[in-house]
């Protein structure tokens, strides 16, 4: 299948909204400008076989006589931050007759062109002046012209307005995700702020849901290998290992609510929807960059190379989207209901209870410290500086402690199981760990 066929039948199926539709790249009618760019060209001379040629003699010219030949043949599309592009053919010619340089163009190429370098008095419009090295080492002033071109203005003023309305749209979707995302953090925060038993619950069973949404990395991978933005099709795929890891956690789901699960509900819609979105704007973005390789491939014009600077800042790219959208989620949700990630050792993995900063800012549980003192290991696990065997009672954060106790209660009793049952091991030996055990049973 064609990729004209392909992105029509995409945008066919009932996944996006008609407005969407409305605004995507309109291949088809490019397709067709590009046709008349084509016929525009071929009535000046200038045809695809003619162009390639045109461009291969400039290459080799410019490898022959340090690279100013180059400047003979020129065709550029300069963009702006609001993607708007202006294209621009020139061509060197001869300032004592007008006539172009490459003496080896067709007689009815070079008569056209002879032509469109002179006004109606029989001056000749020059845009610029350049300076050719020529054989020798003699320096030869031409004169460069503009050659005024119709349908590929048309071609990309098209293209402006459409990537225009993709921005606008993204934007406006966006806008209103973040408006969801916001209402979700105010009911979040007002529930957390309530002091009855039954908000508890669910601010674990939220602690829960989180907790599974950030290990899933749905739109943002924190990995080395594949760190940054996920394509859409990667996004889904883990999208769907969340919800499948939601499903296997239905008993502490259900201590939402009836209220708690609408909250949910809109929270995976926030999800489906922001997904939806990159896929589109992916689609489009394929689009748009096929439509720009047909153009060169059809016309030899060579636009895409000035085209792609411009493109790549546009908020158009998904991954701008993914990031600023994830980036609302966290602030906005995910720190609203303190992790426990956030809060683990970095020696023992555990809840880093008693908390002891040491002087360096790093935070150690107070086993973890009391080990490093006893083999008198006086460097930081994170930073290697020596500040270990300086730590004392001093230390200890009382504040941070109080918001474990506060925000992760489980956490912290079964720290403090542990660390008695390792203080009792260090006093009277490993058979303290067996009675326990014993206790237990």
């Amino acid at each position: 299948m064609k990729f004209g066929q392909g992105f029509e039948a995409a945008l066919a199926r009932d996944e996006y909204p008609r407005e969407w539709i409305d605004h995507a790249i309109s291949y088809k009618k490019l397709k067709k400008c590009i046709k008349r760019v084509q016929q525009e060209l071929a009535s000046l001379g200038l045809d695809k076989e003619t162009l390639d040629a045109l461009w291969q003699h400039v290459n080799t010219g410019a490898t022959e006589v340090g690279g100013q030949l180059g400047e003979r043949l020129q065709y550029s599309v300069d963009g702006n931050e609001k993607l708007i592009f202006t294209p621009k053919l020139t061509i060197v010619i001869d300032p004592r007759d007008g006539s172009p340089m490459d003496a080896w163009l067709s007689p009815d190429t070079r008569r056209i062109l002879k032509r469109l370098a002179k006004t109606e008095d029989g001056r000749r419009p020059s845009v610029a002046t350049v300076n050719e090295i020529v054989p020798g080492g003699q320096d030869q002033q031409l004169e460069t012209v503009e050659i005024p071109l119709t349908s590929d203005s048309e071609f990309f003023q098209i293209l402006t307005r459409e990537l225009s309305d993709l921005d606008h749209l993204q934007n406006s979707e966006r806008s209103q995700l973040e408006v969801e995302i916001a209402q979700l953090g105010r009911e979040l925060r007002a529930l957390r702020s309530s002091r009855s038993k039954r908000s508890k619950k669910e601010i674990e069973a939220w602690r829960m849901i989180f907790e599974l949404y950030t290990d899933a990395e749905v739109f943002m991978s924190s990995h080395e290998a594949d760190a940054g933005a996920r394509d859409a099709a990667h996004a889904q795929k883990q999208y769907a290992e969340f919800n499948k890891a939601l499903a296997a956690h239905q008993n502490q789901i259900i201590q939402l609510g009836k209220e708690g699960n609408s909250a949910l509900d809109r929270f995976l819609r926030v999800n489906i929807k922001l997904l939806r979105l990159i896929k589109f704007q992916e689609i489009n973005h394929m689009a748009l960059n096929k439509i720009l390789k047909k153009f060169d491939k059809r016309t030899a014009l060579r636009a895409r190379s000035s085209v792609s600077n411009t493109l790549t800042h546009s908020p158009l790219m998904a991954q701008n989207l993914a990031k600023a959208t994830c980036f609302t989620i966290s602030e906005e949700l995910l720190n609203i209901i303190p992790q426990l990630n956030d809060y683990l050792c970095p020696v023992c993995f555990s809840i880093s209870y008693k908390p002891i900063r040491l002087r360096c800012g790093h935070i150690f549980c107070i086993r973890c410290m009391v080990v490093l003192q006893r083999e008198e290991q006086d460097r930081c696990p994170m930073c290697r500086e020596g500040v270990v065997l300086d730590a004392s009672s001093d230390n200890l954060d009382k504040d941070l402690m109080k918001f474990m106790e506060k925000n992760f209660k489980v956490a912290v009793r079964t720290k403090q199981k542990e660390n008695e049952i390792q203080a009792g091991i260090d006093r009277w030996g490993a058979q303290y760990e067996n009675a326990q055990k014993c206790i237990v049973m």
